[in-house]
């Protein structure tokens, strides 16, 4: 085989983002991957030598642009209320995005958590973390005291967890008169950030 095309390369990283998602790491096979990249298996093992190092490049990928959502809270130009609404905006688009995205990283890191810290350590993310960048603010005392531990877990939660449940919330907000789609994600943001406002009183 001759060189190896770049859009190739990216139509099975797709494919396998897909597949990863749906079945994790033990699930997937390297059949299905390439099933859905409309190619044979000998190409894609031409590509990637093996599941592990295609899962490795997959899972790199998810977490960088989980991570890129962060980025703004790293910005001292920036007010930290108005970084962390900035965040709250950018975490919403990507979760419309991949709403599955979170479930995937979640799934993986419980089964294997030290992947996780060697994956972030790689990405040097650690200027952006929230943990951090609240300590400072509070300690400046540009934001009232509080924990910003609990914070982070509440935050967090309150933006992935209807995106992970959505199935069920889905069939609910129908009934409820609101569409996912449209209002009830918009709804369910600014309600986060109500809830931002609220801590920072």
């Amino acid at each position: 085989m001759g060189l190896k095309d770049s859009t190739t390369e990216e139509k099975i990283l797709e494919a396998a983002k897909d597949v990863f998602m749906k079945y994790g790491l033990y699930g997937a096979r390297m059949q299905d991957i390439a099933d859905t990249a409309g190619i044979n298996k000998a190409l894609l093992h031409y590509y990637f030598r093996n599941k592990e190092k295609l899962f490795d490049s997959v899972f790199e990928k998810a977490l960088a642009k989980y991570f890129d959502q962060m980025t703004v809270i790293g910005d001292k130009s920036l007010p930290i209320k108005e970084r962390l609404m900035a965040y709250v905006d950018n975490i919403f688009n990507f979760f419309r995005e991949y709403p599955q995205m979170s479930m995937f990283i979640i799934k993986e890191i419980s089964i294997n958590p030290q992947m996780f810290h060697e994956k972030v350590a790689k990405l040097k993310y650690d200027k952006s973390l929230l943990i951090p960048t609240l300590l400072e603010a509070i300690e400046k005392g540009e934001i009232p005291a509080f924990d910003p531990v609990m914070f982070m877990i509440n935050l967090h939660s309150l933006c992935a967890y209807p995106f992970l449940a959505s199935p069920l919330y889905k069939l609910m907000l129908q009934k409820n008169g609101y569409d996912w789609d449209e209002d009830a994600q918009n709804r369910i943001k600014e309600s986060v950030k109500e809830f931002i406002s609220f801590k920072f009183q």
